[in-house]
């Protein structure tokens, strides 16, 4: 028994939804280490002292502004 979504394309993940990705469609897996992973490391640096504390905050956005701008460069190239 199936409830008839088996043909219906996967959504992609919250994050690349968030983040509007045309081009590249990274995978549920590939979200969770870009965001979860961006903060873990944030937290690890602040802890060793090796940064302060606001980068906890900064280092996912940050993150998200180089997988948004990878997707812009990524489409660009895919038109011409």
């Amino acid at each position: 028994m199936t409830d008839g979504d088996d043909d219906a394309p996967a959504r992609p993940p919250l994050y690349a939804r968030v983040l509007r990705l045309r081009t590249i469609r990274p995978s549920a897996a590939l979200c969770f280490v870009f965001f979860e992973g961006s903060i873990a490391l944030g937290v690890l640096l602040a802890l060793t002292e090796i940064v302060s504390w606001w980068v906890v905050a900064i280092l996912p956005l940050l993150v998200a502004v180089m997988v948004k701008l990878n997707d812009v460069v990524a489409g660009a190239g895919r038109r011409r």
